[in-house]
């Protein structure tokens, strides 16, 4: 099976962090464009696909090719996937086997979902994990490129990074082998690393195999900084013409000629449990003139005796062991940075960085031990957990407060205390996310204090946007544990923050963080039924959002647009302004039109279903039936069009909810014919999904009964109704919201048998 590989404009690819992309086949063609180019804006990766997998994939035809396909897997520091209702429903090898085989390693994977409310879906079909959503609506939550920063930057090496990485090691080996012998090469490099001697050795391998002028000065500048050349020998290696015979080692003998600083050790590597061919020594040692003495893999002690013998003749640095060279070396074999990845050694490495002996001299290494909670908190190399998470973010805490404390100077900031502020921030949402809001509080208030105490050293308007993040966190928790008025003392204040930012500095950033913060706020009135207040702050959110547009109309600065229409429309809706509300409606659904005509992705033609449907919906309260449901069928059709594309039951519920208002809207309209045909349908639907999500599912049986009773109500319908009472009967008894629904129903079976 050949890889292909995508990089920002189609760069060298060596050097660069390892990403690999899955999804389902009949996604790839959509999905392959927009998340490689999310992920290549965000970070200098390379990203490795399969190119057959938009014909369906190209089988695994044998053991030994599925093996080699697993360790390309195993050598990736990152596994994207492309999440739509197809890959959760359907079997693919995304999901069966490359998600698989991520989890079962701890391959570190991000899940980006391409359509709404798949999160539960995921967690339930895939895994527990983290997912990031490509489309936010949700105007408390993080923006996606913001999601997709942070938690590439968590897994990911940069260049600059990767090159302190690589200067730390005490040598270099580069390993030659033929390419068909990769399967062959990785057991190499297990057995140099499987001793302790060797372990802070760099292997320098060419995993690329791209041929031109790029590759031989790759060649040529390995081979310069590396101590030993370990020749992969394998029956291969004696086919006339290849570019280890021709090339590496005639490279290698010449340096060593002229220089003396290079050892070459040969290793023959045979496999007797797939019965591989033995090479005929002789023909080697014809082949490649003055070739050393042969090493056999299966005898390990002699192996390491001669690498050991051959660093020792040419010299190597040892390090001495502090904490921040153990990080060095822990990211190398968590990253794979000219190693195999081996995330047993990587944990035991970062631990001993982020927690040196009490004997030991040296303070903790503060990024091991962020990169600790980065990796318990994504299954990176370790089995995902939030306790483990925890603890080391608490240790984060502890540590950076103290390094604030050891290296403070007022009149100097060294970024310490703005370590501490963010790592308080960090524990805040880790609590939030186990569900400790009273635990969440104290650190987001903890955090806020610190904040203040900072700003004499740091500036106000570095620390205005950093004081807005936490305060829009406390007021989404304060929000969480029923209190309104501290959530609104705290959004009042973050939105004060955006003002001055959008006010000095003025960027777009600054600008939409603004009418996020009064977007915020508007809701929060909305709920309270301050209707005034919250029309007032989606005003000014709109504003905003018209004159970024104006600006440059990107289609995220559209979707904020859109929303904050509708949201001016819902409040104008509560307020008895019909007319108004369908103006705004009306706009909304312009600026949807566009994006789903022009993008077409799942995401997007769910929102231009959502804006028929409040516009026809508008239309109706202004006693304009005909024109509703000319609007409810276009949504209609347009669900329909999602349904058969990806089968998700997300999209089967609006569609049925649709005919509902649909045959609500022919009743009106006096089409008795239409509207028994689109009552029908609805209960037959809401029947369908009822039967496949099972009896647990409230809401479900709510819309069935709901089905029934419009059905009951329109045409006298007593067996209608009493399926209507009985559901609801169920629900009541669990539930005492939903007495009013039976009684209401009870009412009009009285009147029906009078």
């Amino acid at each position: 099976m050949e890889l292909k590989y995508v990089t920002r404009e189609m760069g060298d690819p060596r050097g660069r962090p390892k990403v690999f992309f899955s999804c389902h086949p009949a996604d790839f063609d959509v999905a392959f464009s927009l998340v490689s180019e999310d992920v290549l804006q965000r970070a200098n990766c390379v990203i490795w696909y399969d190119p057959q997998l938009p014909e369906g994939g190209q089988e695994i035809a044998s053991d030994e090719e599925r093996e080699e396909y697993l360790a390309t897997l195993n050598g990736m520091q990152l596994m994207v996937f492309a999440v739509t209702s197809r890959f959760l429903s359907e079997p693919s090898r995304a999901r069966d086997l490359d998600m698989r085989h991520a989890l079962k390693e701890h391959i570190p994977i991000l899940p980006i979902m391409l359509e709404k409310g798949l999160e539960y879906q995921f967690n339930s079909v895939c895994a527990p994990i983290q997912v990031v959503n490509r489309y936010v609506d949700d105007p408390t939550a993080t923006p996606y490129d913001e999601v997709l920063k942070t938690f590439l930057g968590a897994v990911l090496v940069g260049n600059e990074l990767a090159e302190r990485v690589r200067n730390a090691f005490d040598a270099y080996v580069f390993l030659s082998y033929r390419k068909k012998d990769r399967r062959h090469a990785r057991r190499l490099m297990q057995l140099i690393h499987q001793n302790d001697e060797f372990r802070d050795i760099a292997i320098w391998f060419d995993e690329y195999l791209v041929p031109g002028e790029g590759f031989d000065a790759a060649i040529q500048a390995a081979l310069a900084k590396s101590s030993l050349f370990a020749l992969a020998v394998t029956p291969q290696l004696l086919e006339a013409g290849n570019y280890v015979m021709d090339e590496e080692y005639p490279r290698a003998r010449k340096r060593q000629d002229k220089q003396d600083d290079l050892r070459i050790v040969p290793v023959e590597l045979y496999d007797p449990a797939y019965e591989d061919p033995r090479t005929d020594r002789a023909r080697l040692a014809e082949k490649y003139e003055r070739i050393p003495p042969v090493q056999d893999e299966q005898v390990p002690a002699e192996v390491e005796a001669a690498l050991g013998s051959a660093l020792a003749q040419v010299g190597r640095r040892v390090h001495e062991g502090t904490p921040q060279h153990h990080f060095f070396m822990g990211l190398a074999y968590l990253c794979g940075i000219d190693q195999e990845p081996d995330y047993r050694r990587a944990l035991e490495l970062m631990k001993m960085a982020a927690q040196p002996k009490e004997t030991d001299k040296y303070e903790p290494c503060l990024d091991a031990t962020e990169k600790l909670v980065d990796m318990y908190l994504l299954g990176e190399g370790v089995a995902r957990s939030v306790s483990e998470a925890l603890y080391w973010q608490r240790t984060v805490v502890e540590q950076t407060a103290a390094a604030f404390e050891r290296h403070h100077d007022p009149d100097e900031h060294r970024g310490y205390g703005t370590r501490h502020f963010k790592a308080l921030v960090r524990l805040s949402d880790l609590l939030r996310e186990s569900d400790d809001k009273p635990g969440a509080i104290d650190a987001a208030e903890e955090a806020l204090a610190f904040a203040d105490e900072l700003v004499n050293e740091v500036g106000v308007r570095e620390m205005d946007r950093d004081r807005a993040v936490i305060l829009n966190r406390l007021g989404a928790l304060y929000q969480a544990h029923r209190n309104p008025q501290r959530a609104w003392r705290c959004l009042q204040q973050a939105k004060a923050a955006y003002d001055r930012l959008a006010s000095e500095i003025g960027t777009r950033r600054a600008r939409r963080d603004l009418s996020v913060s009064l977007e915020r706020l508007g809701d929060l009135a909305r709920r309270g039924k301050d209707l005034n207040r919250a029309e007032d702050c989606y005003r000014q959110a709109l504003t905003i959002r018209q004159a970024l547009v104006a600006d440059k109309p990107s289609a995220r600065a559209q979707r904020d647009l859109s929303s904050a229409y509708t949201k001016l429309g819902n409040v104008c809706s509560d307020k008895g302004s019909p007319q108004e509300a369908l103006r705004l409606y009306e706009e909304a659904l312009k600026l949807d039109t566009l994006l789903e005509q022009e993008l077409r992705t799942p995401q997007l033609t769910d929102d231009y279903c959502v804006s028929l449907t409040k516009v026809a919906d508008a239309q109706r309260k202004l006693g304009d039936e005909a024109a509703a449901i000319v609007r409810y069928d276009a949504a209609r059709l347009g669900y329909e069009s999602l349904v058969e594309g990806t089968g998700a039951l997300r999209y089967r519920k609006n569609h049925a909810r649709c005919v509902g208002k649909l045959a609500s809207a022919y009743k009106h309209a006096n089409r008795r014919a239409d509207a028994e045909r689109s009552y029908r349908q609805c209960i037959d639907e809401w029947e369908e999904i009822a039967h496949e999500v099972g009896e647990n599912s409230d809401e479900t049986t709510h819309e069935l009964a709901s089905a029934y009773f419009n059905q009951a109500l329109f045409a006298e319908d007593g067996a209608a109704l009493a399926e209507a009472i009985k559901l609801w009967q169920q629900l009541a008894e669990q539930d005492a919201r939903y007495r009013r629904y039976l009684e209401r129903a009870r009412k009009l079976q009285a009147a029906l048998e009078q």
